[in-house]
């Protein structure tokens, strides 16, 4: 589905991709191959900046989806940090956005706390969630946490999109899209300003988009590099709030098996047509962090994740 935290593999399979001399590959050699470009990036956490154990394209930005939450989440537990907002505190749901998630079907209005939309925003990938915290905690403080992370090119992510923006551009006029796509940072604030704050399935074609071709995934969309990823998960990870670690863990984008062999596992991904990212923060019991994170984008078609799953499984191994 569009703009949606995509699910990782659930069972690992075997890896038999040979090359013609019937050697394995390696992992960049595979990333290489992929239609359009991919990248990833293996790192060990600790008290200095990220290690990097295996990559490829480690600072390429690239179309990330529902991975661009990551950043909402960050900006939530800054405010909760600075006693701006509380976990607990209870606010009124926000304007509809599309799927993925699920309260777009819920009461107008309805009554919900921050940690449920943020938890909701992230193991689930509401949308309507998502876009309720970026108007709660305001766009251009999300826009701030983005560069205060440390992302290397925070521009290309203002202005910060809501999903339901994402989604009006996406299925309106090209000629709508190509404006956006052509116009300055102050232009854009302005053609958002100017669009509905909700978005509804009946006044869109959206089956036709989830199952159709890319769509201006250079433009209308949220941009990161793996090491931004990488960045990202870390300053999430140093956050001394618990709750932080546990709403990254609700949905921990593995097997129940392969869960097992981890302390701690958070996981956010995203995809759309010609996009797809797979992002993890991974303790393993010695106690020793890390993240894996992987990105495809293909403006000419939509990507496999069949294919993707087995290079995400052999970068996991490896975090170790």
């Amino acid at each position: 589905l569009l703009i949606t935290g995509v699910g990782p593999p659930s069972q690992p399979r075997p890896d038999t991709a040979t090359n013609a001399a019937s050697a394995p590959l390696t992992l960049a050699e595979e990333f290489a191959a992929l239609p359009g470009t991919a990248g990833f990036m293996l790192a060990r956490l600790d008290a200095g900046p990220p290690a990097v154990i295996e990559a490829r394209l480690p600072g390429q930005l690239f179309a990330v989806g529902s991975a661009f939450k990551l950043w909402v989440l960050d900006s939530v537990a800054a405010d909760v940090a600075a006693g701006r907002l509380k976990w607990g505190q209870v606010v009124r749901l926000g304007p509809r956005s599309l799927p993925s998630g699920m309260m777009q079907d819920w009461p107008a209005g309805a009554s919900v706390t921050v940690e449920t939309l943020a938890t909701m925003m992230i193991s689930i990938s509401d949308n309507t969630a998502t876009d309720t915290l970026i108007r709660l905690v305001r766009r251009e403080r999300v826009e701030a946490r983005i560069a205060a992370s440390g992302h290397s090119q925070p521009a290309a992510m203002r202005p910060l999109l809501t999903t339901a923006e994402a989604f009006q551009l996406k299925l309106g006029p090209q000629t709508a899209r190509d404006a956006y796509a052509r116009s300055d940072t102050a232009e854009r604030r302005r053609i958002l300003a100017a669009m509905p704050a909700a978005v509804t399935t009946g006044s869109n074609n959206f089956a036709a988009l989830a199952a159709g071709k890319p769509v201006a995934i250079d433009s209308a969309e949220w941009f990161a590099s793996p090491q931004d990823i990488v960045r990202i998960l870390d300053v999430l990870r140093r956050r001394s709030d618990p709750r932080v670690l546990a709403i990254l863990g609700a949905s921990p984008g593995m097997s129940p098996d392969m869960r097992r062999s981890f302390a701690a596992a958070g996981y956010k991904g995203g995809s759309e047509p010609g996009v797809l990212n797979y992002s993890w923060l991974l303790r393993r019991p010695s106690g020793t962090w890390y993240v894996v994170t992987i990105s495809w984008n293909n403006p000419a078609a939509p990507v496999d994740a069949r294919r993707l799953e087995v290079l995400a499984l052999r970068l996991i191994d490896q975090a170790k």
